[in-house]
């Protein structure tokens, strides 16, 4: 398990329309900080990311099965703390660097709140 505390939440990061979220660690540019949230990975270099499908992601109170892992997020993950976060099912072309998550129902981001990885 891996956590993750969310830092901030980009003034145009949140689009409840699209069902995604877009993380990074805090190296994000600042044009990325924007449309981002931004979450301080514990220990980032020294854990391995291993998400697949049928683990588990839980913001704040609200836990999410994973339903896809695209083959670039365990990577982009560790490198960068980047993942799109899909809350829709998953499509016939899905993206290498998102994860799919049910219920497909947006979480509130707050700032001070944990991601977990599990």
């Amino acid at each position: 398990m891996i956590s993750a505390k969310i830092m901030s939440v980009g003034p145009d990061a949140i689009s409840k329309k699209d069902a995604l979220a877009i993380l990074f660690d805090e190296t994000a540019t600042p044009d990325l900080k924007n449309i981002a949230i931004i979450q301080a990975i514990d220990d980032q270099k020294h854990q391995k990311f291993a998400l697949k499908k049928g683990g588990k992601i839980k913001i704040g109170k609200t836990e999410y099965q994973i339903n896809f892992v695209g083959s670039l997020v365990n990577n982009n993950l560790q490198m960068i703390g980047h993942t799109t976060l899909e809350f829709k099912p998953v499509p016939e072309k899905p993206l290498e660097s998102a994860i799919y998550l049910t219920p497909n129902q947006f979480p509130e981001f707050k700032v001070g709140e944990e991601i977990m990885y599990m």
